[in-house]
């Protein structure tokens, strides 16, 4: 009985450090897990400025609707439509004003960097004088 134990402690004390494989495995897997990190962190930078995009453009065109619905509506597209455009932070808008039946549709089409498709936005302003 004694003896199994010494072979068995002799064999424990061997086996103490890693081995060269072991060792280039973990590394092998360490860096497929920095390089998923770092293709991560690219791909969230992307979005992360066309998000800044989507928030400079909605603000343009929220700037825009509040200055088209403080002008008065017999002003407003008296004409049929009105249109316009503009260059603000990067964000070109183009609007068109129409007249409706005592109210102004507004249609709003801004278009940045980074998006190759244009975003509209509409909106109704309520004739009131």
């Amino acid at each position: 009985m004694k003896r199994h134990r010494t072979a068995r402690s002799r064999f424990a004390r061997a086996r103490r450090g890693l081995s060269l494989v072991e060792i280039m495995v973990a590394i092998l897997l360490l860096g497929v897990g920095v390089l998923g990190l770092a293709g991560f962190s690219l791909a969230a930078g992307r979005q992360m400025k066309g998000a800044g995009y989507q928030e400079t453009a909605a603000m343009v065109v929220q700037s825009r609707l509040d200055s088209l619905a403080s002008i008065r509506c017999n002003a407003l597209a008296a004409a049929g439509t009105q249109t316009g455009s503009a260059t603000t932070m990067g964000v070109t808008e183009k609007w068109v004003v129409a007249d409706g039946n005592d109210i102004k549709i507004i249609s709003d089409t801004v278009r940045f960097k980074g998006r190759t498709r244009p975003m509209i936005y509409n909106s109704i302003i309520p004739c009131r004088d």
